[in-house]
């Protein structure tokens, strides 16, 4: 499994926990024990409120919250004073038993930590006796949910204190803290739906489908900018209203009546735009009667931005009630919209890598058609050889359980495997009588010969090395190096059962195709002498269920 592939996964269950959580003490411990979890750590400290940075030795923090040391949890709620080294500076992984031992309890047991900083509200240290065994990048993986842990503080913070009752206007306070919390439980569904993603369409409509359902907003839609003569903006998804709704109306990006809208200004000028009160905005006169139809009052348009911070289109996002959106909200949004434009940009580069790399299979697929045939006009005897050695390997590879990727190698090198038949005389290859020593000598060259032709082609597989083996033999006494066993490529002993089962089944000008059971007498006898035994007695299982050449 990729890094990727783990890291995606591990990012999607910590934002989660942390979305879930309103108070910051559980806020605090979920994170640790996730974190602990994921790094294989034993023990993890959260410290908060730490003082700004005077270049001081030492620094005073309290200890917020402590899991895995009995003795430090003692600790926890009073204000520790801790070497700097140890409390400030970026992500970092150390090992330092003496910085260590300035923590009290069981701190002189450990001499490894790792530093993750919450930005502006302090740093978790994960503790250990040794480095946990992990592949994982520790200093680089959790920085995005530090980022989501320092947001999730501020908004527990304002939870508890309402609580409280410490801070006056409840209500209003509670409708603020509301709009904020749907704007991040709308940031954690929506980078679940990025992760998962694999289409930009159904990341587009997906997308949509959180900001409505989750995040509990009116009405969600994505429009791209067209580089048409009126700058449109082609709506290319929506939630919360009807398919062709967006459809009769028109929206640009120009700088005049049609483009002065949220959606339009937002692309036009790569800045958020918000209209607090669709009803009365004379920018939104265009779209009034629409507004007041679906019942959306308040706008925020949000650019999507390209690599080159150039916007191609926009997230709008609609609410039922006027002057809806909360500042904190449309910061988080806005986050949003960054991930949705990353998630964008990523699609779009890994579909164009594909395109690229099956057009350029497609071009090396052709171009061994090619070397093939060129290979065959010469030693017309042999026409189709070489694409039923492909298709005899093919078969043997696939049954040996074989990556698909890797049986396809094996059919692409049986196409080429003697392409340095194309260095011998045509006319000993097509002598209709037994060759000299000599003769054979020269043909005997053409496993060396093919490797030098494919060696310096960039394949995907190791096609020039099965070239230059498929007549090397388990015992040694095959050509042109003389390996034995293992030394020889999986792959090239594929091939040099179908070549030798092809020949002998096919008609030669110095002497008439042999029968089957010569065939399996031949590969039977020398199975695990000549030949590899597993691959024989897969290609046996093959006849015996009635394979046939095409």
């Amino acid at each position: 499994m990729s890094h990727e592939q783990q890291i995606l996964p591990i990012l999607y269950e910590m934002a989660m926990s942390i979305g879930g959580e309103v108070s910051l003490k559980p806020l605090l411990v979920k994170t640790l024990q996730r974190l602990l979890y994921h790094t294989s750590f034993p023990a993890g400290l959260v410290f908060l409120d730490m003082p700004p940075d005077t270049g001081a030795a030492t620094v005073e923090a309290r200890l917020e919250a402590v899991i895995g040391d009995f003795e430090l949890g003692g600790s926890v709620g009073h204000t520790l004073t801790l070497p700097a080294t140890l409390l400030r500076g970026g992500p970092e992984l150390r090992e330092d038993p003496a910085l260590l031992a300035s923590l009290s309890g069981q701190g002189s047991a450990y001499s490894m930590f790792l530093r993750l900083p919450i930005d502006r509200h302090g740093v978790i240290l994960l503790l250990a006796p040794r480095l946990p065994q992990t592949e994982l990048p520790l200093t680089r993986i959790f920085q995005p949910v530090m980022a989501n842990l320092a947001k999730a503080i501020l908004l527990c913070r304002h939870y508890d204190a309402y609580t409280a009752g410490l801070v006056s206007e409840r209500d209003v306070a509670w409708e603020s803290l509301r709009k904020v919390n749907r704007a991040l439980k709308t940031l954690s569904s929506g980078n679940e739906a990025l992760v998962r993603a694999s289409e930009e369409a159904t990341l587009l409509q997906e997308m949509c489908r959180v900001v409505v359902e989750v995040g509990g907003y009116h009405v969600a839609w994505v429009g791209y900018a067209q580089n048409d003569e009126k700058k449109s903006v082609q709506p290319m998804a929506q939630y919360g209203i009807e398919a062709d709704y967006l459809g009769k109306l028109r929206f640009s990006w120009a700088d005049d009546e049609f483009g002065r809208g949220p959606t339009g200004t937002a692309i036009r000028s790569g800045e958020l735009q918000v209209i607090s009160d669709a009803y009365t905005a004379p920018s939104f006169t265009p779209w009034r009667a629409a507004a007041i139809e679906s019942g959306c009052a308040s706008i925020l348009a949000l650019p999507l931005m390209d690599s080159e911070g150039h916007a191609f289109g926009a997230l709008t996002i609609d609410t039922a009630e006027a002057n809806a959106f909360h500042e904190e909200e449309v910061r988080l949004l806005r986050e949003l919209a960054n991930d949705l434009s990353y998630g964008i940009v990523n699609l779009r580069s890994r579909a164009e890598r594909r395109r690229n790399a099956e057009q350029l299979h497609k071009g090396l697929e052709d171009t061994i058609q090619a070397i093939s045939a060129t290979v065959e006009m010469r030693d017309p005897s042999t026409s189709g050889h070489q694409r039923r050695v492909a298709q005899l390997a093919g078969a043997i590879a696939t049954e040996l359980g074989l990556t698909p990727d890797r049986v396809h190698g094996i059919r692409l090198a049986g196409m080429v495997h003697d392409v340095g038949k194309i260095g011998v005389p045509a006319e000993i290859l097509s002598k209709p009588a037994r060759l000299s020593p000599i003769e054979m000598r020269l043909v005997r060259e053409h496993a060396a010969m093919g490797y030098n032709i494919l060696k310096d082609v960039k394949f995907a597989w190791p096609v020039a090395e099965i070239a230059h083996q498929h007549h090397e033999r388990m015992d040694g006494s095959g050509y042109p190096q003389g390996l034995k066993g293992e030394a020889i490529c999986l792959e090239a002993r594929i091939v040099a059962v179908a070549d030798v089962v092809e020949s002998m089944a096919s008609h030669r000008p110095y002497r008439p195709a042999m029968g089957m059971e010569s065939v399996v007498q031949e590969i039977t006898v020398n199975r695990g002498v000549l030949y590899d035994a597993q691959v024989v007695d897969v290609c046996l299982r093959l006849l015996d269920q009635g394979f046939k050449f095409e």
